[in-house]
């Protein structure tokens, strides 16, 4: 975990809200950006996000990622549908992602970028998960394939 870079209070708080009893096994921020992603592997093979930013959740599988759908079959929030389409799209070249308990936040504005940082931080995440090396270039390919291929 890197506490050196000074994840945003927010996340750290929402991360104790949640899971109160561990820490993370990875605090990962997205390079050049000012985006984190906390994580902890869970039992099973769904994915539960929380914005800290928007104090929203959402759960889904990658079955659900695929089809935009929550595991209740509803659409997935707008603010999970990079980190969904990048777990979707890392999952089909072979770096799938357990089942986790994640939580997110960052600083930057709202809109596109904000929306990007979240993909880039997921990815990171699923890199650093999979002892994969990465750079912000790399990252910014892996979002841009999701808004072309994956975004409506």
């Amino acid at each position: 975990m890197d506490f050196e870079s000074n994840p945003p209070l927010r996340l750290l708080m929402a991360w104790q809200t949640h899971y109160p009893q561990h820490e993370p096994q990875w605090l990962v921020k997205a390079p050049e950006r000012d985006m984190w992603v906390a994580g902890l592997t869970v039992a099973g093979h769904a994915y539960y996000l929380y914005n800290a930013d928007t104090e929203s959740a959402t759960k889904f599988d990658r079955q659900g990622a695929k089809r935009k759908r929550t595991v209740l079959n509803r659409p997935l929030p707008r603010w999970a549908r990079y980190p969904a389409g990048v777990i979707f799209h890392l999952s089909q070249q072979g770096l799938v992602l357990d089942g986790m308990g994640l939580v997110l936040a960052g600083d930057e504005p709202p809109g596109p970028r904000y929306d990007y940082g979240l993909g880039m931080a997921m990815a990171a995440l699923i890199y650093t998960y999979h002892q994969q090396p990465y750079d912000a270039e790399l990252l910014l390919q892996i979002v841009d394939a999701v808004r072309r291929d994956y975004m409506d």
